[in-house]
């Protein structure tokens, strides 16, 4: 092969791979406010930015860059609770929900008074096809917190009831309904 059709054809491969990562990183330089004069973000590079870049990619259901995104912030700051729980959730909807659950596991064990580690936990839990555990981890996060939003519509879209304050009687029956009212304004239940 000669040096110049050895060229067109780097030339070729760089433009093609080029476009891949200048689509992924063009979203995070619109997106995100850079540091500096020079458009550097300082010293190094910020798992910070990486993060968000992530979620941003996560809300348009770019999951493989976003996994890429939150590796990145992972390799930078390992230690972060958050970013281990949203590199677990991105792992889980790319199908490698094993390895999910152990990142969104740990992650909880890190910070257990974080609910948005509780909500990933429970939609990673969803995903594997473990509802009981879904459903634990949803409300050990709503119990941090009982007017969270995403938690509460997580277990809505579950559809779990609670018991019936009297299993011996029908879930209808009208003493199970009242006292069930009654115990949930009381917030007993």
């Amino acid at each position: 092969m000669s040096k110049k059709h050895e060229k067109g054809h780097e030339k070729e491969e760089e433009q093609e791979h080029g476009s891949e990562r200048e689509d992924l990183w063009a979203e995070r330089d619109r997106t995100l406010p850079r540091e500096g004069a020079d458009g550097s973000a300082g010293e190094g590079e910020d798992p910070e930015e990486f993060f968000k870049v992530g979620l941003y990619l996560l809300k348009r259901n770019k999951l493989q860059e976003a996994l890429a995104a939150f590796k990145k912030a992972l390799y930078l700051r390992d230690k972060d609770p958050r970013y281990i729980s949203y590199a677990g959730l991105a792992l889980a909807l790319n199908g490698r929900t094993k390895e999910a659950v152990l990142l969104c596991e740990k992650a909880v064990q890190k910070e257990f008074f974080r609910q948005e580690l509780f909500l990933n936990l429970g939609r990673v839990y969803l995903i594997s096809g473990n509802r009981r555990k879904a459903h634990l981890a949803f409300r050990k996060g709503m119990a941090l917190d009982r007017e969270n939003r995403p938690l509460r519509s997580e277990l809505v879209k579950m559809g779990i009831r609670k018991p019936p304050v009297f299993r011996f009687l029908d879930r209808n029956h009208p003493i199970n309904k009242w006292s069930g009212k009654m115990l949930h304004r009381l917030r007993l239940r």
